[in-house]
């Protein structure tokens, strides 16, 4: 087992966590994922090759900075919002070789629970890291309400973002989330709602259906092989709307779901009950 050394600085100040284990100044590095696993109260991140992370708390407003040097990073800053008490996660970068990770707290967390529960950083490889949240952000992260339910068995296969669309080869926005689901599962409506659109797309989704909601918000989800429910349809959450396909445009079965709220197309999974909010951007 790899042994690592750990230096903190105690209190709500800062923390300052590092390997042992150098990282060449010519070697190309980079982050792979960064992700909030809520059912372990923990945060996880992980680079191609070796880093020595440096992680501070930055009182106003509240939030933990974790800096990867030698990780470069292209692209503009992208935020995913979380919920309340840890509101967003955050990648952007620091300089030109370095990428710099943000935890967003709520303005109300009081940064006196973690002088109790000082943050410790444990490496897991020298290239894969966690940072345990105290028992306070805990709470607060299960006891955060979500709006709708999971829409689909299966796991995310492909988050909210900007991505290498996988059928075209080009860099675009992905306007929603994949769930890699079987042929034929059931597709749930994530909240009551009424049809408001059902058919065919030419533009690449397939067979569809979109929901709208009783605060207005639209729900749409995509590739099913058969729609169950029809136009002007009054329908309840969990209730059975399609089925798991791969039409339109695809590589394979899976469900694409979006949001839209005021005709904007937003990351869904603020909003969905689920134990993972990840950051996968290793294609960026």
């Amino acid at each position: 087992m790899l042994n690592f050394d750990q230096k903190k600085l105690i209190g709500s100040a800062a923390i300052f966590l590092a390997g042992i284990v150098s990282v060449p100044a010519v070697q190309a590095n980079r982050l792979e994922s960064f992700m909030l696993d809520k059912s372990r109260n923990r945060i996880e991140f992980s680079t191609q090759d070796q880093v020595e992370p440096r992680g501070q708390i930055i009182e106003n407003p509240p939030r933990l900075v974790i800096d990867l040097p030698g990780a470069t990073y292209s692209g503009p800053t992208v935020r995913r919002n979380v919920g309340s008490m840890v509101q967003s996660l955050r990648v952007g970068r620091l300089d030109s070789l370095t990428t710099r990770l943000v935890v967003e707290f709520s303005p109300d967390f009081n940064l006196n629970a973690l002088d109790e529960q000082p943050l410790k950083m444990v490496a897991k490889s020298p290239s894969r890291w966690s940072i345990q949240f105290p028992s306070a952000i805990a709470t607060a992260i299960q006891n955060t309400a979500m709006s709708f339910i999971m829409p689909t068995v299966g796991g995310i296969s492909s988050p909210f973002g900007w991505r290498i669309n996988p059928v075209t080869g080009r860099r675009q926005l992905h306007k929603g989330i994949d769930f890699a689901a079987p042929m034929g599962a059931p597709i749930l409506a994530a909240s009551e709602g009424i049809v408001n659109d059902v058919g065919w797309d030419d533009g690449g989704y397939g067979n569809f259906v979109e929901l709208r909601h009783t605060d207005g918000s639209l729900t749409m989800y995509a590739h099913a092989s058969r729609v169950i429910v029809s136009k002007g349809q009054q329908v309840s959450q969990g209730q059975i709307i399609a089925e798991v396909g791969s039409t339109g445009r695809s590589t394979g079965p899976h469900l694409h779901f979006e949001v839209v709220i005021n005709k904007q197309a937003v990351d869904p999974s603020p909003f969905l009950h689920s134990d993972l909010v990840i950051m996968n951007i290793a294609s960026r």
